[in-house]
């Protein structure tokens, strides 16, 4: 007496198999956005603590303070105001702080998102 399997059969062993596929590939890829994310924030960390520390070499905050206390001196100067302010400002710094930034709000946003479909999947 030969026993016959359910009709189903193969296509649920074939969707649980594409599941499981899709679930390893979907692993992988969030240990892989959780360390750029780890990256991405150990540079920004000693980053922007150098920026903080360009910043108050720069002298900014003194000529930031000018704006509240000359205010009239200021806006009949205001374009030597302007390119002073923008020469002091630690362009490198704060061009590499702000590119860790970004970096880091992307990978974090990555990773979200590839838990979202994670969680679709595994449910």
């Amino acid at each position: 007496m030969l026993i016959e399997p359910r009709a189903d059969l193969y296509d649920r062993i074939i969707n649980r198999i594409n599941r499981e596929e899709k679930l390893m590939i979907l692993k992988r890829r969030l240990i892989i956005e959780f360390l750029g994310s780890a990256m991405s924030l150990l540079f920004f960390i000693p980053l922007t603590i150098r920026l903080l520390s360009d910043l108050a070499k720069s002298g900014l905050a003194e000529f930031s303070s000018l704006l509240f206390t000359d205010f009239g001196l200021i806006m009949s100067n205001i374009g030597d105001y302007v390119l002073t302010i923008l020469e002091s400002t630690p362009a490198l710094s704060l061009s590499l702080t702000l590119a860790a930034l970004l970096a880091l709000v992307f990978s974090v946003a990555k990773m979200v998102d590839s838990y979202g479909d994670f969680r679709k999947i595994a449910a």
